[in-house]
């Protein structure tokens, strides 16, 4: 209901009152028509304002009423008038002083025109109602125009985030274009001149290779070491540009558990202690897969509205602890994720373990740290 509706009910409820005592004190055709009149002008008052939005009609169709009331009589049609100086002020925005201005018309009218106690009581029945009603009708008008506002701003954040996902492929197409542009860069540099000069060596070669052999044989070693000193220049840019395993795997961690937010509008945190280089590839890709089931987990069942990916590297133990805040009891059931989990621990020859408690859900894997640095021969 709004306000349109309203006032169309608390007039026809006014009306009708008015109109009942008038018959039955004396049927006349002049009462008749003066309740089909009244009954026409609510009725074109309302169709006009709600098919038309036309504030102005308001300020007409409620001062014809009121003169109306007056032809008919005032302190028979009081109830009505009221109903009408009730609308006329609410219309005219009087906002705070909506309620003293009204009581204070009213009041008046009141005093003027001396009803008779039927008119009186119905009157102050429907003014009542009328406020009780107007009360309910603005704090639903209120909730409605808050919620158009927080689904506005919900649809412009989805918006942003949509256009922040293409921004940062972007950004990561041009940074990778951008390495692969240094790195080729690179390579030429450290690849390209020793090659050409090996190439020119071997050509002198051949051209003294019958006519003078022992120059031959200088320009063959030449270009030999020209083109060892090559391999090795790629190898160790190669080696320099290649990122430590425990860092490229602890960076995509974070990239999987940043994606996961976003899609799901989950709170994720990493984070992780001690030398990430004592992992090695089969715990890595262990707890890869063991996070993949966590947040699967995480999504159907835990209700959960943050998840975290705690790795603690020790001397002698690597513990990784994948938690969540859903709500649950204090048991649960494996299933063939949770049995796949376990498994995979075992294979990297580590344990499990699973927690169940009213703070949420915790995966633990433990495995023993069997690391040796050694160096890198370059193979």
């Amino acid at each position: 209901m709004n306000k349109n509706t309203l006032y169309l009910t608390l007039k026809t409820a006014a009306l009708a009152a008015v109109t009942a005592k008038n018959i039955t004190a004396n049927v006349d055709s002049f009462t008749i028509v003066s309740a089909l009149a009244f009954c026409c002008l609510f009725v074109a008052d309302y169709l006009i304002n709600r098919l038309c939005h036309a504030k102005g009609i308001w300020l007409i169709c409620a001062p014809i009423g009121i003169v109306g009331c007056f032809v008919c009589g005032a302190g028979e049609y009081f109830p009505l008038l009221i109903m009408l100086i009730f609308e006329l002020v609410d219309y005219l925005e009087a906002n705070e002083y909506f309620y003293g201005i009204s009581a204070a018309a009213e009041a008046l009218a009141a005093l003027i025109f001396a009803p008779d106690r039927y008119a009186l009581i119905v009157a102050v029945v429907l003014t009542a109602v009328g406020i009780f009603a107007r009360v309910a009708v603005e704090r639903v008008e209120y909730f409605r125009e808050l919620s158009e506002k927080q689904r506005n701003t919900i649809a412009a954040q989805k918006d942003r985030i949509n256009k922040m996902r293409k921004w940062s492929a972007t950004l990561r197409e041009t940074a990778a274009l951008e390495e692969r542009s240094r790195f080729s860069t690179r390579i030429h540099d450290k690849l390209g001149h020793g090659v050409s000069g090996s190439i020119i060596l071997l050509e002198g070669a051949k051209l003294n290779l019958k006519t003078n052999p022992e120059q031959a044989e200088k320009s063959l070693g030449a270009a030999i070491e020209n083109l060892r000193g090559s391999v090795d220049s790629i190898r160790e840019a190669l080696h320099e540009e290649r990122p430590k395993r425990g860092t490229a795997s602890a960076a995509e961690f974070k990239e999987l558990l940043e994606r996961f937010s976003l899609n799901y509008e989950i709170k994720t945190m990493f984070s992780i202690e001690g030398d990430i280089e004592k992992i090695s590839p089969p715990i890595w890709n262990c707890l890869k897969d063991n996070l993949a089931e966590a947040l699967t987990n995480t999504i159907k069942h835990s209700n959960a509205s943050e998840f975290s990916l705690k790795i603690l590297i020790y001397d002698k133990m690597i513990r990784a602890e994948f938690s969540d805040n859903g709500s649950g009891g204090s048991g649960f059931s494996k299933g063939m994720g949770l049995d796949g989990v376990e498994d995979r621990v075992t294979v990297c020859g580590g344990k499990c373990l699973f927690q169940r408690g009213m703070t949420g859900f915790k995966i633990i894997n433990i495995f023993g740290v069997n690391y040796d640095k050694g160096t890198d021969s370059g193979r």
